[in-house]
């Protein structure tokens, strides 16, 4: 069996087991792909929940977008590393230069951009500050209110200004602790320093110097709801089915272009995303999103205490994903079901996409899948 065909097995039984509605996978050997796989259906329930007949389902097409939720997370270490290289930002300088909110006790005015991309900030994982005010939005609805497509809070500043106020839970550079709140915090510093809104950033530094038509923020916002498949359905929050919306609440109440998630794109502009960190060709991929920054940053040989490390915006040799092999490996993985696994010793690329949030987040978790394709790639070296 080719591996092609092995890997649409794969995709096939966890489509088939309920993991996901929708399954795309791309493994790129040497610079070429060597195998490709789209499978599913779009969704399985419609906007008001209700399931969709086997046979009436809408198969994914090839090019369907998916919300690649954390993932974005690597686009935009992408887009301030190059503000770094180009001299706008440091790395090591504090970013209260940029935010007034870090200059009010010694440890937030030790905070470094380097902090904010090695989850070592001492910032908490998530920031809920859209959540009082998106609750009073709701109370306020009338009966029989539409669904909210776009986030109902149109005080950005506001929320914004609030995620800069989030308190220090550890003092930066001891601890490292998974923080969306950082990388939203770095989008805060990027703004200020440059002056323009980060979807504007993230195109002009990444999207389009790299050529990756096929990814963008706010889908919807352009007529392309139907390209992507859906994610959650959420009547807790009044927005029915997601799709084509970000499905992170706090990206989405931020207007959904943010540098924590927001991103969609299809498998092939992922695989092109991955080959550029696999290839390495500039100080930003070489170095910065390479080498592990942990040892250096916090002061210990294993920080966090499982012999895997980061970068400056991916995750090293997270076994338990990355598959045995992948010990020298680089990636990032997405709540919604996505990730991206680039290895230079084995020349290997390796996406994998799907919605295993749909029609809830409460189905199976997708790191046996995760895991499965990526030995399947290593196998074939």
């Amino acid at each position: 069996m080719s591996l092609e065909a092995r890997l649409t097995t794969l995709l096939d039984v966890a489509v088939d087991g309920g993991v996901a509605s929708a399954a795309a996978a791309v493994v790129v050997v040497d610079g070429s792909v060597a195998a490709r796989s789209v499978r599913g259906t779009v969704a399985t329930v419609d906007d008001d929940g209700a399931a969709i007949p086997a046979e009436a389902r809408t198969a994914v097409a090839d090019g369907a977008r998916f919300d690649l939720a954390s993932v974005t997370k690597t686009y935009s270490a992408y887009t301030l590393l190059r503000l770094v290289e180009s001299g706008v930002l440091g790395l090591d300088d504090p970013i209260a230069e940029h935010l007034p909110d870090y200059r009010t006790d010694p440890d937030r005015r030790a905070v470094t951009l380097r902090h904010l991309l090695t989850h070592t900030s001492g910032l908490p994982a998530t920031w809920s500050g859209w959540r009082a005010p998106f609750d009073a939005a709701l109370a306020a609805l009338p009966d029989g209110a539409p669904t909210f497509r776009a986030s109902p809070l149109s005080d950005r500043a506001a929320l914004r200004a609030d995620l800069a106020r989030t308190t220090l839970t550890e003092p930066p550079g001891r601890h490292w602790e998974y923080a969306c709140t950082g990388f939203n915090t770095a989008m805060l510093v990027a703004e200020a320093a440059t002056g323009e809104p980060w979807a504007d950033l993230v195109s002009r530094e990444t999207l389009v110097p790299l050529g990756l038509a096929h990814t963008r923020y706010r889908p919807t916002d352009a007529g392309l709801r139907d390209d992507v498949v859906a994610t959650e359905y959420q009547p807790e929050l009044h927005r029915g089915v997601v799709r084509g919306d970000v499905h992170d609440e706090s990206s989405w109440s931020l207007g959904g272009a943010t540098a924590n998630a927001g991103l969609f794109a299809d498998v092939d502009d992922v695989a092109r995303f991955g080959e550029v960190l696999r290839r390495g060709e500039t100080e930003v991929t070489a170095r910065w999103m390479w080498d592990d920054q942990l040892p250096t940053v916090t002061g210990r040989p294993d920080p966090r205490g499982d012999g895997t490390g980061a970068s400056l915006g991916l995750r090293v040799g997270e076994t338990s994903w990355m598959g045995a092999s992948g010990t020298a490996s680089r990636g990032h993985t997405g709540f919604t079901g996505t990730s991206v696994q680039v290895d230079r010793d084995a020349g290997l690329t390796i996406v994998l996409l799907t919605n295993r949030v749909h029609p809830t987040r409460h189905g199976s978790g997708v790191t046996a899948l995760r895991r499965d394709v990526a030995e399947l790639a290593f196998a074939c070296r």
